[in-house]
């Protein structure tokens, strides 16, 4: 227990003088239901628009000042049709099994991303810093998990083609998570798609076709089809549903996921998140299975900028295995104490099989973030 205070108060210090920062996929809860309200891809993430900026400064942030949510606080001044976004995050993990305990503090993620925005073409790229081992440089390389060009057709709809993650679920930032890492979509596996995307007053529909990373063919990647609808009940509740079918470029494996998911607000300070999907593999050599993952998590604001949550989420890749695979569940903290810096503390009590029995192990994070 010393051990993981000492982490977790150097870590704090550390992060204070490094300034991180992000925003909240839970903004529904104020009453923004639409990813577009506040970024300019669809499907939200990435660069954000001017009233993105607008928000993260006099709803998400405790503190702020006039002009200190632009870029670089402020102090730069960009063309109208250029939008520039990135960040920096640190990372402190810390783990205890049965066998030993470790922590680990590092650069998880450094980008910048840019985008041209004209009333009816926007051109988005991100140049990414990609850290692979953490504990070798020799594999650090700089990349572009996101670049694209999309088209607004109408009001409502839009077309977008390049290399993003699918439309699919909720989309939470969070890749470590089961309905993401858990499915196989974790971050680094961005594919090359095209997607239409029709987003009305009360509910919107995507549907995406998944072609792989045909640039690269020694990269495991997959290709099929993504369909996800979503009904606005009113601006605090939206109901989703998603669906996905495609093979990996490599052992040919068959997969399927679809499921619900649901994002509800309360009074402006409480949510739920939620999805559940039904996972199902088939490699072309073997027999397959059906399985699920689920994700839970409950917030609340106790203060402006800050929330404290609870998050529960399973995966069972087999449902006749005897054990689930994965469970997780634990508190959390995030605090947005000025524009551009987050902090983000979670720990999870976690059950892991082990020799056909599962075993338990604390598992906690602390992550800090400056975005541009």
């Amino acid at each position: 227990m010393k051990y993981f205070v000492r982490i977790w108060i150097l870590s704090l210090f550390t992060l204070i003088a490094s300034k991180p920062a992000s925003a909240f996929p839970e903004m529904v809860r104020k009453g923004y239901p639409n990813c577009v309200t506040c970024h300019v891809s669809p499907a939200g993430g990435g660069v954000l628009t001017d009233y993105g900026r607008e928000i993260s400064k006099d709803v998400l942030a405790t503190w702020s000042a006039e002009k200190e949510n632009g870029v670089a606080e402020g102090l730069v001044t960009l063309p109208e049709v250029l939008k520039l976004g990135g960040d920096i995050r640190r990372l402190q993990t810390y783990s205890n099994t049965p066998s030993y305990k470790a922590g680990r503090w590092f650069l998880m993620q450094a980008n910048v991303e840019a985008a041209v925005v004209t009333e009816k073409i926007t051109v988005d790229a991100s140049a990414d810093y990609d850290i692979g081992n953490p504990d070798n440089k020799s594999d650090d390389k700089w990349t572009s998990r996101r670049h694209f060009i999309s088209g607004q057709i109408s009001d409502e709809a839009s077309v977008r083609v390049g290399r993003f993650q699918k439309n699919y679920g909720l989309g939470v930032a969070d890749h470590t998570v089961q309905i993401r890492r858990g499915i196989g979509w974790d971050e680094g596996t961005e594919t090359y798609n095209a997607e239409f995307n029709y987003i009305a007053e009360t509910f919107s529909v995507a549907a995406t076709y998944v072609d792989g990373r045909p640039d690269d063919k020694t990269e495991n990647s997959e290709k099929g089809v993504a369909l996800a609808g979503t009904y606005f009940v009113d601006p605090s509740y939206k109901m989703g549903l998603s669906f996905f079918r495609g093979k990996s470029t490599s052992d040919h494996t068959e997969k399927t996921v679809f499921g619900p998911n649901w994002a509800l607000g309360w009074k402006k300070l409480a949510y739920w998140l939620g999805e559940f999907d039904i996972l199902k593999l088939k490699p072309e050599t073997s027999v397959g299975t059906t399985g699920f993952v689920s994700f839970n998590k409950v917030g609340y604001e106790i203060f402006r900028g800050a929330d404290i949550y609870l998050v529960h989420e399973t995966k069972k890749a087999d449902n006749s295995s005897k054990y689930l695979d994965f469970i997780g569940y634990g508190p959390g903290f995030q605090w947005s104490p000025r524009p551009h810096f987050i902090f983000t503390g979670q720990w999870q009590k976690q059950l892991r099989p082990s020799d056909n029995k599962p075993r338990t192990i604390d598992s906690a994070y602390f992550v800090a973030q400056y975005a541009i």
